[in-house]
């Protein structure tokens, strides 16, 4: 993978999260509830690696081989983990929706546990969806015509 699909992935990746985080909070002033959940950490994840896939497909008119993916997926990871704690210690104070993740203090045991509790996650989502999405953009372009 390139450094533009790393750089789109990072990009997608925040519009999602601040979106979710935003709707999420708008609801809960409309509804007065307590809407979020830990699936909203990870459908940025899964949005920007199913795009990711897609572009793969498409500029390379095959899946990504295993080695590729994996590699993709581990990058992608550090992105998105870094990219969350960021959100949640440093735009907790704009966006409520980011300080609920911020439950702990840095650098604490409970920290670093939910720390690679998301990370894992987070490579399961972007290895899974990177190639789910690329498979079906080739069965795509293959129903076109455009690959054979």
């Amino acid at each position: 993978m390139s450094a533009v699909s790393l750089i789109r992935y990072a990009l997608v990746f925040l519009a999602v999260a601040v979106g979710v985080a935003l709707l999420v909070g708008f609801l809960n002033t409309q509804v007065d509830s307590a809407l979020g959940s830990s699936a909203q950490l990870m459908v940025p994840a899964m949005i920007a690696a199913v795009i990711e896939g897609q572009q793969f497909a498409r500029r390379e008119k095959r899946k990504p081989g295993g080695a590729e993916a994996w590699n993709f997926a581990w990058i992608a990871t550090v992105i998105a983990v870094a990219l969350n704690v960021a959100l949640a210690y440093g735009a907790g104070r704009w966006l409520p929706e980011f300080g609920k993740l911020a439950v702990t203090a840095p650098g604490s045991r409970q920290f670093l546990i939910l720390l690679g509790l998301y990370a894992g996650g987070y490579l399961i989502c972007n290895r899974f969806f990177l190639g789910i999405a690329a498979g079906n953009q080739v069965s795509l372009m293959r129903g076109r015509g455009e690959i054979e």
